[in-house]
C-alpha cells in the first residue's frame, strides 16, 4: 500500500498496517544480519544461517565479535563493519519498542499472563508490568525506512565480505534515501558519512 494511502487509514488501521510493515522489514533485516554472521564466523552455506543465535542481540554481539578479531577484515571495512551491526542491533530494539509493547497491551495483570500461560522470569512475578509506551504513526514510518536503510548497508557489508578483493560495498559509504516499496535512490556517486543511531 502507498504511503500515503496509509496515512489515510482510521488510526487503528494506520498501526495494525504499520505494525506489520515494521516486522516485514525487521525479518528482511534479520534475516540479511544472519547471513552475515555466517560470512563472519567462516562459514558460507546459506542453510547455515538456521544455526545462528536466535536472540538478535547475541546475534550482533556476536557479529561485532567477529569482526574485531578478524584478521582478514582490512581497516577500512572493520569500522564500517561494526558501525552497520551497532545501528541493526539498536534499531532491533526500536523495532521491539513497536512490537512488544502493541501485543502485551493488554497482558498488564499476573491473572492474564496466566490465563494466557505466557512465560515470565522468577524474577519478574509479582512485579508491575512496565506500560507500554504511547507511539505515533510518524514513528513507526521513520522505524520502517530506518529498518530499509540498516537492511541495504547490512547487505553491502556482506557483499563486501563475500567478494575476494576486499572491496568496499557502496552501500557502506554511499548516501542513500530508503524508499517506501524496499528500494533506495543514492543521493551522490559520492562517499557519504555513515549515521550512527
Amino acid at each position: 500500500m502507498d504511503i500515503d494511502a496509509v496515512k489515510t487509514l482510521p488510526l487503528a488501521d494506520q498501526m495494525t498496517f504499520l505494525r506489520g510493515r515494521i516486522l516485514g522489514e525487521s525479518l528482511s533485516m534479520e534475516a540479511v544480519a544472519r547471513y552475515v554472521y555466517v560470512r563472519l564466523s567462516g562459514g558460507s552455506n546459506l542453510e547455515e544461517a538456521l544455526d545462528t543465535p536466535q536472540q538478535f542481540k547475541k546475534l550482533a554481539v556476536d557479529c561485532a565479535n567477529f569482526v574485531s578479531s578478524s584478521e582478514r577484515l582490512s581497516k577500512r571495512i572493520k569500522p564500517l563493519a561494526m558501525t552497520v551491526i551497532e545501528n541493526a542491533a539498536v534499531l532491533y530494539e526500536r523495532r521491539n519498542r513497536f512490537v512488544h509493547d502493541a501485543l502485551r497491551h493488554d497482558l498488564i495483570s499476573e491473572e492474564r499472563w496466566a490465563r494466557f500461560k505466557l512465560w515470565r522470569r522468577k524474577g519478574e512475578k509479582g512485579e508491575p508490568l512496565p506500560s507500554p509506551e504511547p507511539v505515533s504513526s510518524e514513528e513507526m514510518i521513520d522505524l520502517v525506512f530506518d529498518l530499509i536503510r540498516e537492511t541495504w548497508r547490512l547487505r553491502g557489508l556482506l557483499w563486501s565480505l563475500i567478494g575476494t578483493s576486499q572491496e568496499v560495498s557502496p552501500f557502506l559509504t554511499h548516501a542513500f534515501d530508503p524508499q517506501w516499496d524496499g528500494s533506495i535512490n543514492i543521493v551522490n556517486d559520492g562517499p557519504g558519512e555513515l549515521p550512527q543511531r
